[in-house]
C-alpha cells in the first residue's frame, strides 16, 4: 500500500522549488555577467545556466533516498 501523506509531496514540491530556484539564480547571474561585460552575444547567460542545470540536478540526485 502507498503512503500518500502529505509530507512525502512536500519533499517533491520542496527539490523542484530547490531547482527552479537554482536555475533562476544561474540564469540571472548570467545575464549580469552579460550585461557588467557588455557582450554581444549571451555566452554567460548560456554558461551559468548551463553550468546551475548541471548544479541542480547534482543536488537533487544527492538528496534522493537511498533505497
Amino acid at each position: 500500500m502507498e503512503d500518500k501523506s502529505p509530507n512525502k509531496y512536500m519533499r517533491y514540491i520542496g527539490a523542484g522549488m530547490q531547482m527552479l530556484i537554482t536555475i533562476f539564480a544561474g540564469v540571472m547571474i548570467g545575464r549580469w555577467l552579460d550585461g557588467h561585460f557588455q557582450t554581444s552575444t549571451p555566452w554567460f547567460s548560456v554558461s551559468c545556466s548551463l553550468l546551475f542545470i548541471f548544479i541542480a540536478m547534482y543536488l537533487l540526485i544527492k538528496s534522493l533516498p537511498k533505497e
